[in-house]
C-alpha cells in the first residue's frame, strides 16, 4: 500500500537530505537513520558515510533516509506520519552513548522511546557512563528510555562496551567492528613525507603535553612534523552537512595517505591509517575505546601498534618496526554478519 501523498514543501531542513521527496511515500521498506552528524568530527562523519554505503550496497530494496542531528525533533514527528510496521529505525554509531555527550544521548533516548513499537538499532557504539553521581543519574535516564523499546538492539564495537551493555540494559546486544571498517575504499596513492600527530583536545584526552612534545621532537628524523585532529576547526569549517560529508572524509584520507607515519590517540585516525596503509602508533583515550578496538579486531595488522608505554626508546623501536613492515591485509567482512542478518530479517 502506498502512503497517501504528503506536503513535501514544508519538510524541515535536515530530514532526508540524501533522498528526493518521492522517497518518503514510495512502496519500499524504509530505514531511518537518526543522529546523522553535522558537527566536524570526521570520525563520526565517516561512520555515517559507512552506514549509508553498508545499507545501500547490501540492501537496495530499502529506502535509506537520513535525519540530521539538528532535525531530530522535527524528524521524529515527520517519521511518525510515514513509518510502517516493517520499517527500521536506527541511530548512528560512534562513541557517544553515555554521559559524556549528553546532547547526542538525549536525542538517542527520544528516538528509541518515540519508536518503541518498531524494529530499532543503535549502530556500533562505544559506551561510557562516568563512575559518579552524574553518570549514575544519566544511566538511569537512558535505561528508562531504552527499556520502553522492546524491539531495540544495541550494537557494540568492542568487548569492553559489550560487557557494559550486557550489564546495563535489558536490550538485545550485538557485537561488530566500527562501521568504518566495513568500507571498501581504495585511497589515492601519494608521495609520503613527514609525520602527522592526530591528537585529542576534548574531555577524552589523557596524553600529557610534555610527553607529546618529546614525541614530536624525536620524530623529526622522519621529516616534517605537524599536529592536527580528526575534528576540524569550527572557525574554519563551522559544520558539515550531508552534501559535504564525503568530500571532507576523502580529504582526511588524502592527508593521512600523504604521511610516512601517524601518531594518534584517535580511534578513527587509527582506522583511517589502516585504510590508507599508513604506519600508525596508537595511544589511549580516557576510557579505552581505541585500545579495545585494536585488541579485539586489529592486532594482526603489522603496520599499526597500540601502546600505553611512555618509554621513548621502546617507542622508537616500535615505530621503526612499523615503518619497515610490508603492510598486510585484514578481512573483517564476516564480523559484520550479525548486522547483515539484522537487516535481512
Amino acid at each position: 500500500m502506498t502512503i497517501q501523498p504528503i506536503d513535501t514543501t514544508n519538510i524541515a531542513k535536515g530530514i532526508g537530505p540524501n533522498v528526493s521527496p518521492e522517497a518518503f511515500t514510495n512502496d519500499k521498506r524504509k530505514v531511518f537513520l537518526f543522529g546523522s552528524p553535522s558537527y566536524t568530527n570526521i570520525g563520526d562523519q565517516a561512520i555515517a558515510y559507512s552506514i549509508e554505503k553498508f545499507i545501500q550496497s547490501r540492501f537496495p530494496y530499502y529506502e535509506y533516509i537520513e535525519i540530521m542531528d539538528y532535525a531530530t525533533d522535527e524528524g521524529i514527528e515527520f517519521v511518525k506520519t510515514i513509518i510502517r510496521e516493517d520499517d527500521i529505525v536506527m541511530f548512528t554509531g560512534g562513541g557517544n552513548l553515555g554521559s559524556l555527550y549528553l546532547d547526542i544521548e538525549e536525542d538517542r533516548r527520544k528516538v528509541f522511546a518515540a519508536f518503541k513499537d518498531y524494529k530499532s538499532i543503535s549502530m556500533p557504539q562505544s559506551v561510557f557512563f562516568e563512575d559518579n553521581e552524574h553518570g549514575e543519574q544519566e544511566k538511569k535516564k537512558t535505561q528508562e528510555a531504552y527499556h520502553q523499546n522492546k524491539n531495540l538492539v544495541i550494537a557494540t564495537r568492542e568487548s569492553q562496551t559489550l560487557d557494559v551493555v550486557r550489564n546495563t540494559f535489558d536490550s538485545e546486544v550485538m557485537y561488530t567492528p566500527d562501521m568504518v571498517m566495513s568500507l571498501d575504499v581504495v585511497p589515492r596513492e601519494q608521495e609520503r613525507e613527514g609525520v602527522m600527530f592526530f591528537l585529542r583536545a576534548d574531555k577524552e584526552k589523557v596524553m600529557e603535553e610534555n610527553f607529546v612534545s618529546e614525541l614530536m621532537e624525536w620524530t623529526k628524523k622522519f621529516g616534517s612534523v605537524d599536529r592536527t585532529d580528526t575534528v576540524l576547526d569550527e572557525n574554519i569549517v563551522p559544520n558539515i552537512d550531508y552534501a559535504d560529508r564525503e568530500k571532507h572524509f576523502i580529504e582526511m584520507l588524502d592527508l593521512i595517505s600523504s604521511k610516512k607515519l601517524i601518531i594518534t590517540d584517535r580511534l578513527h585516525a587509527m582506522i583511517f591509517s589502516i585504510i590508507t596503509k599508513t604506519p600508525c602508533l596508537v595511544f589511549g583515550n580516557s576510557y579505552g575505546k581505541a585500545k579495545h578496538s585494536y585488541r579485539d579486531w586489529l592486532d594482526s595488522i603489522n603496520f599499526v601498534e597500540y601502546t600505553d608505554s611512555k618509554d621513548v626508546e621502546l617507542l622508537e623501536q616500535m615505530v621503526e618496526k612499523l615503518m619497515k613492515a610490508e603492510p598486510n591485509e585484514i578481512d573483517l567482512r564476516k564480523d559484520f554478519k550479525p548486522l547483515v542478518d539484522f537487516f535481512r530479517s
